[in-house]
C-alpha cells in the first residue's frame, strides 16, 4: 500500500492500472507538495507488481472456490487475503507494543544483572583490597 499522504503519480487507481503507470512519467513537480510527495519510481513499480499479484491470487481464489461449499477460514487465512478491515492506528500501535514489550523488558533485566554483576566484582575487589 502507498504511505498515507504519498502517492505514485496524480492519476493513481486503486489497482496500479497501465494509464497510471503511463502517466506517472508525466507528473511534475508542481504535482509533488510537502503534504503529497511522490513516491520514487521503484516503489510505484513495486506497488503495481503487489496490486496485480493480489489481483491475481483473489482471481484463482474466485476460481478454485465452490459455491455450494462451506471453507473454515482462520484470521491468518483472512489477514493474508486482505479481507479484513484496516485496524485502527492505536490498535496496531497497541499489539506492537504488546509483542515488542517483552524484549524490551528481558533488555531492561539483563543489563540490571549486568550492573549488579559489575558491583558484585567491583564490591568483591575492594573488600579483597580492605583486607590486605
Amino acid at each position: 500500500m502507498p504511505h498515507a499522504g504519498k502517492r505514485c503519480c496524480p492519476a493513481q487507481s486503486s489497482c496500479g492500472s497501465a494509464p497510471a503507470e503511463s502517466n506517472r512519467g508525466k507528473a511534475s513537480q508542481q504535482e509533488q507538495t510537502d503534504d503529497e510527495p511522490l513516491l520514487p519510481d521503484h516503489i510505484c513499480e513495486n506497488e503495481a507488481e503487489r496490486h496485480e499479484w493480489r489481483a491475481n491470487v483473489l482471481s484463482f481464489i474466485r476460481d478454485h472456490v465452490d459455491i455450494k461449499e462451506t471453507y473454515r477460514l482462520g484470521a491468518d487465512d483472512l489477514a493474508f487475503g486482505e479481507l479484513l478491515p484496516d485496524k485502527p492506528g492505536w490498535l496496531d500501535q497497541e499489539e506492537y507494543e504488546e509483542r515488542t514489550k517483552v524484549g524490551f523488558q528481558l533488555e531492561r533485566l539483563t543489563k540490571t544483572a549486568a550492573e549488579m554483576t559489575a558491583a558484585h566484582f567491583a564490591f568483591a575487589a575492594r573488600s579483597n583490597l580492605d583486607e590486605a
